[in-house]
C-alpha cells in the first residue's frame, strides 16, 4: 500500500512539475502576424484585428493554465498531507528530498 501511495505522489509531482512545460510560451504572435500577413495577403485592418484575436487567445489560454496549475498544486499537498498521515517523518523527510530532486532535475 505504502509502495501504491509513494507512486501516486510521484506522479503528482511529475504533472505539476510537467505544466510549465505545457503552458510554454506560445509562438511570439508578432512573428505569427507577420507570417499570417505575408501568407494570406492581410490588410492593414485584418492585420490589426488577427493582433488583438490572437492576444485575447494568449490572455485566455494564460488564465487556463494558471487555474489548472492552482488545481494541481491543491491536489499535490492534500496528496502530501495525506502522506504524512501514513508515513513516519523520517520516510517523509526521504520522500520530499526525492521529490525535491525529482523536480530541480526537471528544471535543467
Amino acid at each position: 500500500m505504502t509502495a501504491h501511495i509513494l507512486i501516486i505522489a510521484l506522479a503528482s509531482v511529475t504533472l505539476l512539475a510537467s505544466a510549465p512545460v505545457l503552458a510554454a510560451q506560445p509562438a511570439d504572435s508578432h512573428a505569427t502576424v507577420n507570417r499570417m500577413a505575408k501568407e494570406l495577403g492581410l490588410s492593414d485592418t485584418q492585420r490589426s484585428q488577427v493582433e488583438t484575436i490572437l492576444d485575447n487567445e494568449k490572455k485566455k489560454v494564460e488564465a487556463v493554465f494558471n487555474e489548472e496549475k492552482m488545481k494541481l498544486q491543491a491536489i499535490q499537498q492534500e496528496t502530501h498531507t495525506s502522506l504524512q498521515a501514513v508515513l513516519t517523518p523520517e520516510q517523509m523527510q526521504k520522500l520530499d528530498k526525492k521529490m525535491r530532486q525529482r523536480n530541480n532535475s526537471g528544471k535543467k
